[in-house]
């Protein structure tokens, strides 16, 4: 087969991917569909393709774009294609539902055709706990974070004030989702600290019925912006990847507050009460107030570095396309 590698799945993922492993790797991807209605004839381009990555987009799907790209998957096994699934995040959360609870024709096809794909198939996953979601269903996946683009924010740290005028909570939670993203917990824990700043990205907060006054929904807003004049970031969901806004705030020198562990970010666990996980970030935040209060509260440089040295943009590249050629 030719050397040309094809790219599929969730909107966004993938133009990003293609752009990444081209400028890092040296991969040209070719073709790139997102398996929208004006973009899914590309897939025709997988005739003569070397590889092809399925990325954030599971299979066993009984609707038009997931039957046909199933389909499409499928043909590509059977004349010799080699199909790598890069999975994200729902899309692993999600396929292990369909396995353990669909019924009906849904879950009896979903289940099939996904059983055909995953045992034919290599994989690698986002973060190391998704590899541990996907082992039910007899899947060995390797982590490989997704290299999302960080460049611009790997020098931001050296160029901010390292102090910033007031102590502020950066955090993340989509309009579309709340639920996931700890709406409601993070709301909780605004109304216990009425005086540290709450501030929102992603979203309008239309969501939030009775909104604090410390608590500002930002909606789509600069992001390198806002981390540098934060101190600390929250990334509070329930079900993820690694998020992007992980890195992205580490390289910032801010410091990370996380639902999952991770080198260099607290831990925040959660027990699925709203009250209870509410005040538990609380009570994190606190101990960071306390700090920025005392003026004991330096750049976070040293997980900066971290990230530069093991999560950088090039690095992750360089890591998936190792694992592709292998």
């Amino acid at each position: 087969m030719a050397s040309r590698y094809a790219l599929m799945g969730a909107t966004l993922w993938t133009k990003r991917l293609a752009k990444v492993l081209a400028e890092h790797g040296g991969i040209k991807c070719q073709p790139v569909s997102e398996l929208t209605p004006r973009d899914a004839w590309k897939l025709l381009g997988l005739v003569g393709c070397k590889l092809a990555i399925r990325v954030g987009f599971r299979p066993g799907q009984l609707r038009p774009r997931g039957l046909l790209i199933d389909l499409v998957s499928i043909i590509y096994v059977l004349c010799g294609g080699r199909l790598v699934f890069y999975w994200t995040g729902s899309d692993v959360e999600r396929t292990v539902a369909l396995h353990l609870k669909g019924s009906g024709v849904t879950g009896t096809w979903g289940r099939y055709v996904s059983r055909w794909l995953l045992s034919r198939s290599r994989h690698c996953v986002a973060a190391p706990w998704l590899a541990d979601e996907l082992k039910p269903l007899a899947v060995e996946a390797v982590c490989l974070p997704f290299p999302s683009p960080t460049v611009e924010f790997e020098q931001l740290a050296l160029s901010r004030d390292p102090r910033p005028d007031r102590f502020r909570i950066l955090t993340y939670i989509p309009d579309h989702n709340p639920a996931n993203y700890c709406g409601e917990e993070i709301v909780h824990a605004a109304r216990l600290l009425p005086d540290v700043d709450f501030l929102v990205m992603g979203g309008s907060g239309s969501w939030c019925k009775h909104q604090p006054e410390n608590l500002e929904f930002l909606g789509w807003t600069n992001a390198a912006e806002q981390y540098c004049r934060t101190s600390v970031v929250v990334r509070a969901v329930r079900h993820d990847a690694l998020g992007g806004t992980v890195r992205e705030a580490l390289l910032c020198g801010c410091y990370v507050i996380y639902t999952f562990p991770h080198p260099n970010t607290t831990l925040l666990e959660l027990t699925g009460q709203v009250a209870a996980d509410g005040r538990r970030l609380a009570d994190a935040v606190a101990t960071f107030n306390n700090c920025f209060t005392a003026n004991d509260l330096p750049l976070n440089l040293d997980a900066r570095q971290w990230v530069l040295e093991n999560l950088g943009e090039a690095q992750l590249a360089r890591n998936l396309v190792g694992f592709l050629n292998a």
